[in-house]
């Protein structure tokens, strides 16, 4: 019997139905594709990025502060039993200039003898390095800046410019080349110079003999490393950008969790509608012989040539969907991301949730359609199956109400896996839809009501018509439900979230303007450190009436990273975090005493309270801060610790400055502007007015709002 046949003509005869079934599955595997795409690039990005620093290391010795360690630790690492190679590294950041272009770059000062034999990277034009003034550029970053070999450039940091001659470029050995590990390699010595980082090391690379005995050389290394440093396995991916990522990546899941759900709904009330309507059609067929196996095969099958038609072409838009989420994810980290390298997995997935939603959508219809008797070819209505949906979907129901609030609750009091509330919300978002076809009758004739004065008997024609195909409205409602609940919902979370954005910038980034060597990464703080004299160079300027001085770098508080944040508060007390009135001056007093001011994330993963303590890895090892407040805060990701910066300076060496904060004369900004610019220009700094540093953190909140 030709079924198939009767299946195309079934599509032909209703094309619009059976192209909001198409689309529905392309927007869920667009969805899942375009999410997984980007994601996985980004986590990519990440390990490349700490891959370019860790290199084939079995264990890194890292410095806990800015002041890094002692070089003779390098001696005692190496006289280590079970050590086959240590190589010794400066890893800073600095600004590079490459003739009138300019970017922050990653500098690793190394030991050439060595460095190759830890870090997976080759000279692929040009030599390694042998004297000082010689630099070795990645190979991606010096496409981006137009790098060649033998190209004088100028290296800004804090000892000021240096110039330095490129003698050769290197790629990574596994041909990645991320741009956001851009790396600019120097000998040691001349780095430490750059730096003004003296006898001092910031990380170690050890490679073992035998790496299966790497636990046992850890502690014994653990004997011989100073307090500053820290013994362990190379990390392979940045908590403060995972941390920064998870609330777009979670969103993004939440919005494909979402797409799935309504696609199964619709999948379903297309092939439930297909079924009622064909049902004289099913009776005839089974009068003629047709088994209930062969019906059901025939839904099935039309359920599967559609999702996989569909799949490859949700795969097709979820490929260019992907290059749109990654650049608004650029946006947001501030970094620059590879192109999107296409994998078969995401593929894969896509696919075969559109197959799966799409036979899950089908499989209880096709069964409806094997159930079908040859008397359903004379029998006028369709009976029974109000009473058995009712029955069926009412306890399904209160279950995943249960169960989805009891999951939400779990969530967010951190007691399951980051993303445990998108399970959550799905699952409530079921279980109010189950509950619409025992609750319809009541709502209905109550809407009814309110609308016959104004609509006479259509009202309660329409009411009549709805409750005759209640598992049709149910699904309908279901649908509109869905997707108009979640659109209002995400949207209302988006715009809390940026007014919360621009409030905190409101009260934390206060002065008329901004001085850096280089823009911060969002994600981890990571920025150029300006030279040490800019504070007083830019103090002497006429009509500037106050200079503060803002430092980040990143410390270790237990086995987690932090992103240190030091000001002099006895200088000035305005911006940074949002406090307001008598709680700012009780906090800045309790700063300026040697308390820290913790941001809300790094507070709920650590379970702190103000008045409580804080754990932080110092020059004489771990040191417990008292906690001054708990503020809301969005640099690296929330994982902040603020501190006055003589504190900062006595406990963890941080000195210098990756921003100065600059208040003028009201009456003379554009004055102070002119001379601001001119000295800004001749040392290669970058100058911000407050307008244009606000402009930099609206693009940042656009990309997520994009995303």
């Amino acid at each position: 019997m030709p079924m198939g046949k009767i299946s195309v003509r079934e599509i032909l005869s209703r094309p619009t139905r059976a192209l909001l079934t198409f689309t529905s599955i392309v927007i869920g595997v667009a969805a899942v594709v375009s999410v997984f795409l980007t994601t996985a690039n980004t986590r990519v990005a990440q390990r490349e990025m700490l891959r370019a620093v860790s290199g084939r290391a079995d264990l890194e010795i890292i410095a806990n502060g800015v002041l890094g360690f002692a070089y003779d630790t390098l001696e005692k690492t190496r006289q280590t039993s079970g050590v086959k190679l240590a190589a010794p590294a400066i890893n800073r950041f600095a600004v590079l200039f490459a003739g009138e272009r300019r970017a922050k770059a990653r500098v690793l000062g190394i030991d050439p003898r060595v460095d190759q034999e830890v870090r997976d990277y080759k000279v692929v034009e040009g030599r390694g390095l042998e004297t000082m003034g010689e630099v070795l550029v990645d190979g991606s970053f010096a496409r981006s800046l137009q790098i060649k070999l033998d190209d004088p450039l100028r290296i800004l940091g804090k000892g000021g410019l240096s110039d330095v001659k490129v003698v050769g470029i290197v790629e990574p050995s596994g041909g990645s080349g991320v741009a956001v590990g851009s790396s600019v390699y120097a000998i040691l010595p001349e780095a430490s110079r750059w730096f003004r980082a003296g006898s001092r090391l910031d990380q170690i690379q050890i490679v073992l003999d035998d790496p299966e005995k790497s636990d046992d050389v850890l502690k014994a290394l653990q004997a011989v490393t100073p307090a500053e440093a820290t013994v362990q396995a190379p990390a392979t991916r940045s908590q403060m950008a995972e941390e920064t990522m998870f609330a777009t990546e979670n969103g993004l899941h939440m919005a494909i969790a979402f797409a799935l759900l309504i696609s199964l709904f619709i999948i379903y009330n297309t092939f439930q509608m297909s079924v009622g309507e064909r049902r004289k059609q099913l009776g005839i067929l089974r009068a003629l012989g047709t088994t209930r196996n062969q019906v059901r095969w025939m839904i099935l099958r039309e359920a599967l040539v559609m999702s996989l038609l569909a799949s490859a072409v949700g795969c097709g838009l979820g490929v260019y969907g992907a290059t749109f989420l990654s650049r608004a994810t650029q946006q947001v980290l501030q970094v620059s991301l590879p192109v999107i390298q296409i994998s078969v997995w995401p593929l894969v997935v896509a696919v075969i949730f559109g197959v799966s939603i799409s036979l899950l959508g089908a499989y209880l219809p096709a069964n409806r359609a094997s159930s079908v008797q040859p008397l359903e070819a004379i029998r006028s209505l369709d009976t029974g199956q109000d009473a058995a949906l009712i029955r069926i979907a009412t306890p399904i129901g209160i279950f995943a109400l249960v169960v989805g609030a009891l999951v939400l609750w779990l969530a967010t009091r951190g007691r399951l896996p980051l993303g445990g509330d998108v399970v959550g919300i799905v699952m409530l978002l079921l279980g109010l839809v189950l509950m619409i076809p025992i609750s319809l009758p009541m709502i209905s004739m109550m809407l009814m009501s309110l609308m016959r004065p104004w609509l006479g008997p259509p009202a309660m024609l329409a009411q009549r018509q709805l409750m005759r195909h209640l598992g049709r409205s149910t699904l309908t409602i279901g649908v509109l439900f869905v997707a108009v609940g979640t659109s209002i919902g995400m949207a209302g979370n988006v715009l809390d979230n940026v007014g919360n954005v621009q409030r905190w910038y409101k009260q934390a980034m206060i002065g008329d303007f901004f001085v850096r060597a280089s823009m911060p990464d969002i994600a981890t703080g990571a920025a150029a450190d300006l030279p040490l004299e800019a504070e007083d160079a830019v103090r002497k300027i006429s009509g500037v009436e106050q200079v503060s001085s803002i430092a980040m770098e990143q410390a270790r508080s237990d086995d987690s990273s932090v992103l240190v944040v030091a000001r002099d508060f006895r200088k000035s007390s305005l911006g940074l975090f949002e406090v307001t009135g008598d709680e700012r001056e009780k906090v800045i007093k309790g700063l300026t005493q040697g308390q820290v001011v913790v941001g809300s994330v790094l507070a709920q993963r650590k379970n702190i309270q103000p008045g409580g303590t804080m754990q932080l890895e110092t020059a004489s090892g771990p040191t417990n801060f008292d906690v001054a407040a708990v503020v809301n805060d969005y640099l690296g990701g929330g994982l902040t610790v603020y501190m006055d910066a003589p504190v900062a300076k006595l406990a963890l060496g941080m000195e210098g400055a990756d921003v100065l904060v600059i208040q003028a004369d009201d009456s003379r900004l554009a004055e102070v502007e002119k001379s601001l610019r001119a000295y800004c220009g001749e040392q290669g700094l970058v100058l911000q007015s407050y307008a244009q540093l606000i402009g930099v953190i609206n693009g940042m909140v656009n990309g997520v709002i994009a995303s």
